[in-house]
């Protein structure tokens, strides 16, 4: 059933960030707020003649671009620049799967998530703003394969369920990437501390 993995995963989420997270910690209740606001919006959607458009991720939408403004003008290029690259790369897969679907070795869901975290970590090196392009890219992307269809008489509702489920399965997948990634630092500087400490202990005992 769509959406089981979104309301899931936001629950959970919602919860660790709600009795695990300190109070003092910056932004915690603004993320509980929107995290609420977009479980609840899930479930509402916007009809504009025969575009239907899920209020959440409008919201979500809007939120980030608040976000955003106050950013310096390169880095808003910057981050502009990479959500059209990931919009254009949202639509195009899902167009080539539904145009010529014979290519898709494994379920759409999986191969796209691979496929835009590997685009999103060319493009950049920090994670807030690899999960800021990737969620503003899903969702324009979304948004503009459903007008391409609408416009050719073919109905599809935009930013639905299952976009909620693989867009949690894609920030998902980029958040267990960048744990990885500090796991990964964390074992280099704990063997680079070791690796000196030992050196300096044969140089005291020369």
């Amino acid at each position: 059933m769509d959406g089981i993995l979104f309301y899931w995963m936001s629950w959970i989420v919602w919860v660790i960030v709600m009795f695990f997270i300190p109070k003092t910690v910056p932004f915690r209740f603004d993320f509980l707020f929107h995290l609420l606001a977009v479980m609840v919006l899930a479930g509402y959607k916007l009809e504009v003649s025969l575009l239907s458009v899920q209020l959440s991720g409008l919201y979500l939408l809007l939120i980030l671009c608040v976000y955003i403004r106050k950013l310096s003008i390169i880095k808003l290029m910057e981050l502009i620049c990479g959500s059209l690259i990931i919009t254009l790369a949202y639509a195009s897969f899902q167009l080539f799967s539904l145009l010529d679907p014979i290519w898709l070795i494994m379920k759409p869901s999986y191969l796209m998530c691979i496929f835009l975290n590997y685009l999103i970590l060319l493009l950049f090196k920090n994670w807030k703003h690899r999960l800021f392009v990737l969620l503003i890219g899903l969702i324009m992307g979304d948004i503009i394969y459903s007008g391409l269809l609408v416009y050719h008489s073919l109905p599809y509702a935009a930013l639905t369920y299952a976009w909620h489920d693989d867009a949690v399965l894609i920030l998902g997948s980029n958040i267990l990437w960048r744990i990885l990634e500090l796991v990964g630092q964390y074992i280099y500087l704990s063997s680079q501390s070791r690796v000196i400490s030992k050196q300096r202990k044969e140089n005291f005992n020369q």
